[in-house]
């Protein structure tokens, strides 16, 4: 059995920390002007990892490697980094690992180019996540812009457990609106596929968690919260004690 890890979420855009609603860029609010500040918060309050996504990059409109190197810098090795958004190129992906960064999540690009991805070095072994974002059940690209006509469950058995050792399975229509987790959906994705997954989306207080925590053993390794932690809805203490950090 993995362990439960809670992933407190660091979307930088502009070169400051924000949350989209429903991935919207245009309903987005700006929560801390420094990013390496935020994840120093996350630190001292005992999280291991953090979720960063780079939302430039994620909408092909520049990027902030800059802040993101300062951040591997400045924490490792306490703190690990799961990175997302715009990562569409194995020279991407190698930059990053050799960075620092402990899992890169990949989306669109694994989408687009399946077949290299299934045939890569065993450099790339464990140190990759699927980033599935679900929206009327199918699964959505190019920063949530497109939807693909690709089942989901058979679409993530089809790729190579070598590499890939977790699944983001994120709840578009939940995403960013603290009206909580899709329990049901979550859980009945997690018992379809063999690789564990860390949920993402809606989740709005500590039941939510306490919810997803139940069903660890049947492939729930862990959650991303956002929103809920900018918006205090949290005992901090409380959430890093159900993390297995």
């Amino acid at each position: 059995m993995t362990n439960f890890l809670i992933y407190p979420a660091v979307d930088i855009k502009d070169g400051k920390c924000v949350r989209l609603t429903h991935g919207n860029e245009n309903h987005m609010t700006i929560y801390e002007d420094d990013p390496i500040k935020q994840v120093n918060f996350f630190s001292k309050n005992g999280f291991k990892w953090v979720h960063i996504v780079d939302l430039n990059a994620a909408f092909g409109k520049g990027d902030n490697k800059k802040i993101i190197l300062q951040i591997l810098k400045s924490f490792k090795p306490n703190i690990k980094i799961q990175l997302g958004g715009g990562i569409r190129s194995i020279e991407d992906i190698k930059f990053w690992i050799d960075a620092g960064v402990s899992r890169i999540v990949l989306g669109t690009f694994a989408f687009k180019n399946p077949d290299l991805i299934n045939n890569l070095s065993d450099f790339f072994s464990k140190k990759l996540a699927l980033g599935l974002d679900i929206k009327n059940q199918k699964i959505a690209v190019n920063g949530w812009t497109k939807l693909l006509e690709i089942d989901p469950i058979s679409y993530v058995n089809q790729i190579d457990k070598k590499y890939f050792d977790r699944v983001i399975y994120t709840d578009i229509s939940k995403d960013g609106t603290l009206t909580g987790v899709n329990v049901e959906q979550t859980t009945m994705f997690a018992k379809s596929i063999e690789i564990p997954i860390i949920a993402s989306g809606g989740i709005s207080n500590i039941n939510n968690v306490k919810a997803l925590y139940d069903y660890k053993n049947i492939g729930i390794s862990g959650v991303i919260i956002g929103k809920a932690i900018y918006e205090k809805k949290f005992d901090i203490t409380n959430l890093v004690k159900l993390s297995g950090n």
